[in-house]
């Protein structure tokens, strides 16, 4: 064993790499100038994101009553509200395209007559100033199944595009979106 001991010492020795490795001119060290480590840089590049979509708090919800004297629960035609929403694009210099979700639930109320709807919603591009740049209407369409009170419903607006007219980076700018509601709507949001 003591004759095998210098040479598996040698073979070990050999397979492991060196600090001493005088080839390298920094004695061994990774090359540090070939990464952008300094959090000093102010070249740093920006990670490019999608716009982030955001749900308005306010427009959260749409109640539709059969009369809006009463707000009575025997009056609730149905209750609509965005749970969740998102966008996946693709960002490119002066644009983003991709597929914006809005997912959410509807539930029937005693003077529900019907198991398809359209429920009113917007989408709206605000800038980081909080300016809206532009505004858009859809229907968002749900069909209930029969006999159920209440629906998830999942509405997909393919190949959404945003375009950066102010600014070219995608973070300045946002997605909102909610329901477009009347002004008892609005009233009765408030006062809940």
């Amino acid at each position: 064993m003591k004759k095998f001991l210098p040479i598996i010492l040698l073979l070990m020795l050999s397979a492991c790499e060196t600090v001493s490795d005088f080839s390298m001119p920094n004695l061994g060290m990774p090359d540090l100038s070939k990464y952008n480590i300094n959090p000093f840089n102010k070249n740093v590049a920006e990670e490019v994101v999608c716009p982030k979509p955001m749900i308005l708090a306010d427009a959260i919800s749409i109640n539709e009553f059969m009369d809006f004297g009463s707000f009575d629960e025997a009056n609730v035609i149905y209750r609509g509200r965005i749970d969740r929403v998102d966008y996946e694009c693709n960002v490119e210099q002066d644009y983003s395209l991709g597929n914006l979700y809005i997912i959410g639930t509807i539930s029937l109320g005693q003077r529900a007559m019907d198991n398809y709807y359209e429920l009113p919603a917007f989408i709206a591009i605000v800038n980081n100033k909080k300016e809206v740049l532009s505004r858009k209407y859809i229907d968002i369409d749900v069909d209930i199944p029969d006999g159920a009170s209440l629906a998830r419903f999942e509405y997909v607006v393919n190949n959404y595009r945003l375009d950066f007219e102010q600014s070219k980076r995608s973070q300045d700018y946002q997605i909102l979106l909610g329901f477009k509601l009347t002004a008892d709507q609005i009233e009765y949001n408030k006062n809940k």
